[in-house]
C-alpha cells in the first residue's frame, strides 16, 4: 500500500483524524516501523520516486531469457472493443498495472488534468479502431476530479475521437457503502457551487477507497467489457509461442 492508503484506512476505522499533522505522524510511524523491521520494506510503495535505471545484460543468452519473459500476443486483434483505463493518481498506478498487465489493457495516468501531449497520443492509438472504444475512469470524488472527465472528453473530440466515458470511482454510493473519510470541497475552487450543488459539500480521494475493492473494481469493470473467449484463446497462443521461442533459443 502506499502511505495515504494506509492513512486512510486508519482514518475510516476512526482510530486517527483526516488532518495534516496526522498525516504526517502515519508517515514517519511507517518509516520507523521498517527501520526497525516491524513491517518489511517492500509493504510500502512510493510509485512517484522510482529509479530510471538502464536496462542492461550479462550476455546475450541472458537477453534471449528476457526476450521470452517479454514476450506477449496482440490481445486486441481479437477483442471488438478497445478498453483503457486512466487514473487521476500516478501513486497508485502499481496497483493498476498489475492487474491490467494480464489483460493486456492499457492504462494512462494523468496526474490530474491530462495535458495536450497525453490527450494526442490516446487520439493515436484510437485511430484505425473501428470497433467502440471505452475508457474507465478512476479518479478523485471532488470539484476537479469530476471535472477532468468532462474535459478529457472535449479534447478528445477536438482530434477527433469520441470513446465512452465510464466513471469507475471514486461513486457517491462507495462514500456510504465503504465508510470512507470524507473532506470539505476546496473553497479556492471554481468548480465548487456546482459540485456542491449537485453532491453536497464533501471530497474523497481515490487513495482512501480499500485496496480489495478497488482492484475488484478493475477487474469486474475490464471483465465487462471484453470478450473473456478470445482473450483465453490469444493466452493460450502465447503460451505455445512462448514454448517455440524457448525451443529456438535452445537451439541457438
Amino acid at each position: 500500500m502506499t502511505v495515504r492508503q494506509v492513512y486512510y484506512r486508519l482514518v475510516s476505522a476512526q482510530i486517527i483524524d483526516n488532518t495534516r499533522s496526522e498525516y504526517q505522524g502515519v508517515s514517519n510511524a511507517l518509516v520507523a516501523a521498517r527501520q526497525q523491521e516491524v513491517i518489511p520494506w517492500e509493504w510500502i510503495e512510493d510509485r512517484l520516486r522510482r529509479p530510471r535505471a538502464v536496462s542492461m545484460w550479462r550476455d546475450v543468452s541472458h537477453f534471449a531469457e528476457t526476450a521470452r519473459r517479454a514476450y506477449r500476443r496482440d490481445v486486441w486483434a481479437t477483442q471488438e472493443r478497445l478498453v483503457e483505463v486512466w487514473c487521476e493518481k500516478d501513486a497508485l498506478s502499481g496497483f493498476f498495472e498489475d492487474i491490467l498487465r494480464g489483460y493486456g489493457v492499457t492504462l494512462n495516468v494523468g496526474r490530474g488534468y491530462d495535458g495536450w501531449s497525453s490527450i494526442y497520443n490516446a487520439a493515436e492509438r484510437y485511430t484505425g479502431w473501428t470497433g467502440p472504444i471505452t475508457v474507465l475512469y478512476f479518479g478523485d470524488f471532488d470539484p476537479s476530479g469530476r471535472d477532468m472527465v468532462r474535459s478529457l472528453g472535449e479534447r478528445l473530440s477536438f482530434f477527433p475521437t469520441s470513446p465512452e466515458i465510464v466513471i469507475c470511482a471514486i461513486l457517491r454510493d462507495d462514500i456510504t457503502r465503504y465508510s470512507l473519510p470524507p473532506d470539505f470541497t476546496k473553497a479556492t475552487d471554481s468548480r465548487q457551487a456546482a459540485f456542491v450543488k449537485r453532491y453536497g459539500d464533501m471530497a474523497v480521494e481515490l487513495d482512501a477507497l480499500p485496496v480489495d475493492v478497488l482492484l475488484e473494481r478493475i477487474r469486474a469493470q475490464v471483465e465487462a467489457r471484453i470478450d473473456l473467449d478470445a482473450l483465453a484463446e490469444v493466452q493460450r497462443l502465447e503460451r505455445e509461442d512462448r514454448l517455440a521461442i524457448e525451443r529456438l533459443l535452445a537451439g541457438v
